[in-house]
């Protein structure tokens, strides 16, 4: 409870006294907001330069605490943080505010408002329909305001999602709340009726107006079902008039004609063979209808059989005849192939019984798994289906096919394969299954968008009619219609219900549970499927833009060539838009979300390569995965990178290797008709484009590259020289790491900030770029860094490349604990996957517990291979000490040792963990001197602190650098050394980078002298045979050393030099065998074997 002596002279003015007025005359508040303000928020002297200002941001922080939940829970750090006088001043400023008059509601609403706005409960109310928090504070105070939200579903959905969401969020954030009071000792205990009211006012007040936000936002869903119904009833007719002629085909048909049809059909099994959600859902009904033949719908059965019979019939007048056997798969192929058939008759004969090439590949999975397991059979129907797919009349590719056959011929002798693989797609469905994740990609999405919208507007441009194109001028701006699809994802919904209701297997292609992961030619098992269902987030997030971009690259191509798709879908024609301008669309969504197959008839080197990739990652389950767990994502992002790339992508990198020839493929700038001769073009001839589709692309491309650039550049200089390449400053001065968000604008960062590096760098009066990096290594790791970045968009890259060179390039050799370590730490981090969805709970927990929150030392051990493993693998487990309320039930007997970082004094803590969750950031603590001063010269953490191969050692070396006050505490030394003349007067960043690494050398060799003696202490008091620094000195010499030395150590003991002390006449095997044995040298002096040999001149080198 906060004492009377610890009050303030504006905690007694009476209720109404403590108002505006009475408060900027009180010194007493003035002076305690500004410094909470300062050290809390990080307001400057300039911000709070008069009393007015100091209590408007003193009451607009404290109405942000009501409503903002990451607001509320960054208090409560703050005050588990604090010292004793910023606690009591914390505690004297929030009871002035609890005890306070209650202002007017347009004097708070618009704080209010704002710290609404920027709360995550607000964006969750997209899925949680939640809007409670404003009202919530109309339950608890005066000011009444509500923000209404977007929903999805129905008003009844809608208002439990409100409740629920709403209250779980207000019961955590009154919660954060009540714990702050506690810990800055303004009450004694938390309340838990004051939780709970705010829990439960945020539950009915959050139902209450999601509920009203329902019926708002049922406009929109009630436009769109609308089109559905139109849509739905006019196909309605031209199905009913295609099944009359199927029909008709059918009762004409012999009675072998009908069972050669059924007997193809009636292999089909939904649960072995993927049909796409919509057709199951209509397999099912059918079923409860009894209306199903064959497996199928019956006008589904009727449609596809008149489309067969009538094929049989024209390829019978052609000479071609069904011979016993045959299988319509590889005759209509060989047909198409041949010419005997055209691709215009097939598709002709398609659409006049309303059917798909969806649907009609059905006939191709049941001749499949109907050839069962004989092999040439099999074999045959698969370079089938690869003849169709290129001719359009198969969703199914080669490759799926290949797979659906071998799913079929394998039976049990794939089965271990299989669960292999099934378990590899649940480590990567757990990987990308935190919120984190989803967020990063939402931002990547937005990211995106911009992109696009440049890139087609300008495409436009380059495409109207005043330089030959099809569009109009007013057509420019219709890049806007994929922000149309966004903003109002009820359209694009649309779209996607006529795609999977016409078009199942391409709809399940595009719109699949888990985009990296889910399978693409038959059932998943329940093993498999808990890969795709923890990935529920992701996936959503994933699926709509998918849905947003096809839809707009849909209209944008269907107006292209004339047609309008709002009339299409109004006339019930949606089937028959063209397959070409479909899969096109379905491109242009899969290359939005980083998902492009690289297939193609023609492709080069790098389409080549990765799908030799592609294919060895799916068929070589945990092998590849676990170095490139998302390889299509990182091709797709290079691919995206090299695109926008100013001037590198004008090389036509992508057509090396094509069979139609590079410079025919790079140098097609003009148009030109089928068989390659110009088109005829100029103001006057407006029918025909000036420039190739492709060569327009590109240049659209490179004009959208030059503009991520220049913002790259404006972003990087607004972040100041104190930010490394990947880093965002907060406005609490915290550094934020934002590869996991920017994805592939992740190179263009890092072009911006080599730009920006060279334009401040001063060699004798001129720029000189070889002054603004350490060494010429790394910038071409930070690029591979930023081409992979989307390794680390599940924040857990799997071995994070700066993490892996420090280790690389720390001391050792590969055949002692530095090996052991590098491959405990690979096989650890495998394991870790595993738990990432575990390390959720755990960046919730934290906040609220603050020992829970140090970062835990996870390689201060002895360097034990399984040891590693065990300490990487589960590190995604909460840290649940002993002295909480959860912990007295699950805790530990005590908290995991807290990580030293040699360049910050004390102990590692997580900054704003349940952000990370919220947002996607990783935020990194304020610089001190050290590393500001290290930011501004480019020079990376592992070019000054090499790790020691001995994590004992390593952890304790780190600790005495990091120990505030220290002798060798390395900030607080260096700290000063900056603040000299002699540093000052150095010229170029590369002599100080040098005499940073210098000095810090030198203080980081005295904490090793320190560690070791301290160590060797240790040893001698508890009269163990030898001490980590001896083991430490035989593991990093290199092996051949090692070598020559348990050579020399046989010698002697053969020749009986040396002997066992113990007089053990075992034989001598070698030095780290026997290390646990003493030996009698000839002096008569007794010493450990290992001592022995690490004090060799041949080890230290002396």
């Amino acid at each position: 409870m906060l004492t009377e002596e610890k009050k303030a002279s504006y905690n007694y003015l009476n209720k109404d006294d403590q108002n505006r007025d009475m408060l900027i005359n009180d010194d007493a508040f003035v002076t305690d907001a500004k410094t909470f303000l300062t050290k809390r928020e990080g307001y400057s002297e300039e911000d709070l330069d008069n009393n007015d200002k100091i209590y408007d941001a003193y009451m607009e922080h404290f109405r942000y605490q009501d409503v903002n939940e990451v607001t509320a829970i960054r208090d409560l750090q703050y005050a588990q943080n604090a010292n004793q006088d910023e606690k009591d001043r914390f505690a004297r400023l929030t009871m002035l505010y609890d005890t306070k008059a209650n202002e007017g509601f347009f004097d708070a609403a618009g704080d209010y408002f704002q710290g609404v706005a920027s709360a995550p409960s607000t964006y969750l109310g997209v899925i949680s329909g939640g809007a409670g928090k404003i009202a919530t504070i109309a339950g608890l105070k005066a000011a009444k305001l509500a923000l209404n939200k977007i929903l999805m579903g129905g008003v009844k959905t809608s208002i439990a999602r409100g409740a629920i969401v709403e209250g779980a969020i207000g019961t955590g954030q009154g919660l954060a709340q009540e714990m702050t009071k506690v810990e800055t000792g303004y009450k004694d205990e938390i309340s838990g009726a004051n939780v709970a009211l705010t829990g439960g006012i945020s539950a009915i007040t959050g139902g209450a107006i999601s509920g009203t936000a329902g019926l708002l936002q049922s406009k929109q869903a009630l436009g769109a079902l609308e089109k559905v119904d139109v849509s739905q009833k006019a196909a309605e007719k031209v199905a009913k008039s295609a099944n009359l002629k199927a029909k008709k085909v059918i009762e004409k048909a012999t009675e072998k004609q009908k069972k050669f049809i059924s007997s193809k059909l009636k292999e089909l099994d939904p649960k072995k063979v993927a049909m796409g959600d919509a057709l199951v859902g209509d397999i099912s009904k059918a079923k409860e209808l009894g209306t199903l033949k064959a497996g199928l719908p019956v006008e589904l059965f009727e449609n596809i059989s008149a489309a067969a019979l009538t094929l049989q019939a024209k390829l019978a007048k052609k000479k071609l005849v069904f011979k016993k056997g045959d299988r319509i798969t590889t005759v209509l192929q060989k047909a198409i192939e041949e010419k005997t058939i055209t691709t215009k008759q097939v598709s002709d004969i398609l659409k006049e019984y309303n059917l798909t090439a969806d649907q009609f590949s059905l006939i191709y999975k049941a001749e499949i798994s109907q050839a069962g397991k004989i092999l040439n059979v099999q074999s045959r129907l698969v370079k089938a289906i690869e003849g169709l797919d290129e001719a359009g009349f198969s969703t199914m590719t080669g490759r799926e096919a290949k797979e659906l056959s071998d799913s079929v011929v394998g039976g049990s002798k794939n089965a271990g394969k299989q669960l292999l693989k099934d378990i590899d797609r649940v480590r990567l469905g757990f990987m990308t299954s935190q919120p984190a994740t989803t967020m990063r990609n939402n931002f990547g999405g937005g990211f995106r968008l911009a992109v696009d919208m440049t890139t087609r507007t300008v495409d436009n441009i380059l495409n109207q009619k005043l330089f030959g194109g099809a569009r109009n001028f007013k057509d420019i701006l219709d890049a806007k219609d994929l922000g149309k699809f966004i903003l109002n994802p009820y359209e694009a919904k649309v779209t996607r219900i006529l795609l999977e209701k016409s078009m199942p297997d391409t709809a399940r292609k595009l719109f699949r549970d888990a985009a990296d992961l889910a399978s693409t030619t038959g059932g998943e098992s329940n093993l498999a499927k808990l890969g795709t269902k923890v990935n529920f987030l992701n996936t959503a997030s994933d699926n709509f833009f998918k849905q947003a971009m096809f839809s707009a690259s849909l209209k944008r191509r269907l107006k292209d060539s004339g047609k309008d798709l709002d009339e299409m879908i109004s006339k019930g024609e949606f089937n028959f838009i063209n397959k070409d301008i479909i899969n096109k669309s379905i491109d242009d969504a899969l290359e939005f979300t980083y998902q492009s197959a690289f297939y193609g008839k023609d492709a080069g080197l790098f389409a080549k390569g990765t799908q030799q990739f592609l294919k060895a990652h799916r068929e070589m389950p945990l092998v590849l995965s676990s170095f490139v767990p998302f390889p299509r994502f990182i091709a797709n992002q290079i691919k995206f990178i090299y695109n926008h790339a100013p001037v590198i992508g004008l090389l036509g990198l992508e057509n090396i290797g094509k069979k139609s020839g590079y410079a025919k493929n790079t140098f097609k700038l003009l148009a030109r008709d089928d068989k390659g001769k110009l088109l005829k073009k100029g103001l006057t001839d407006t029918a025909n484009p000036l420039l190739d589709a492709s060569a327009s692309k590109k240049i659209a491309q490179q004009a959208s590259g030059i503009a991520l650039l220049t913002a790259a550049y404006k972003w990087r200089e607004k972040q100041g020289e104190g930010a490394m390449w990947n880093e965002i400053k907060d406005d609490q001065g915290n550094y934020i790491n934002a590869l996991p968000m920017y994805g592939p604008f992740a190179a263009f960062m890092l072009a911006a900030d080599i730009m920006y590096r060279y334009y401040n760098s001063d060699v004798g009066g001129e720029e000189d770029i070889r002054d603004i990096v350490q060494t010429d290594t790394q910038y071409w790791r930070n690029a591979l860094q930023s081409a992979a970045g989307s390794q680390f968009r599940t924040g857990y890259g799997l071995y994070a490349i700066d993490k892996l060179w420090g280790d690389l390039t720390g001391e050792g050799d590969f055949t002692g604990s530095k090996g052991a370590r590098i491959g405990g730490e690979f096989l650890g981090n495998i394991v870790n996957t595993f738990m990432i969805p575990v390390s959720v709970l755990k960046d919730l927990y934290t906040p609220f517990d603050k020992e829970s929150r140090k970062v835990a030392e996870t390689r201060g051990g002895k360097v034990d291979f399984w040891s590693v493993v065990a300490q990487r693998g589960f590190r995604a487990l909460p840290d649940v000490g002993p002295n909480t309320a959860l912990g007295r039930f699950v805790g530990a007997e005590e908290y995991d040792t807290p990580l030293s970082d040699p360049f910050v004094s004390g102990d590692v803590q997580a900054v704003d963990p349940i952000e990370k969750q919220l947002f996607g950031f990783i935020k990194r603590p304020a610089k001190n001197s050290l590393q500001t001063e290290m930011a501004k010269l480019n020079l990376e953490t592992f070019d000054v602190y090499k790790r020691n191969t001995n994590q004992l050692i390593d952890s304790n070396i780190r600790s005495v650098l990091s120990t505030p006050g220290g002798n060798y505490n390395l900030n607080e030394k260096l700290k000063d050394l900056l603040e000299t003349s002699q540093y000052k007067t150095l010229k170029t960043q590369q002599e100080k980078r040098n005499f940073i690494i210098a000095k810090s050398g030198e203080y980081i060799a005295l904490a090793k002298q320190q560690v070791e003696k301290e160590l060797n202490a240790f040893a001698d008091k508890n009269n163990f045979p030898y001490s980590e620094v001896h083991l430490s000195k035989w593991e990093q010499a290199p092996a051949k050393l090692q070598k020559q030395v348990d050579l020399a150590y046989s010698g002697y003991m053969r020749k009986g030099v040396i002997e066992f002390a113990d007089g053990d006449s075992t034989e001598a095997k070698d030095i780290f065998s026997d290390k646990d044995r003493s030996i009698l040298l000839p002096n008569g002096r007794v010493v450990n074997v290992l001592q022995w040999a690490a004090q060799l001149k041949i080890i230290t080198g002396d």
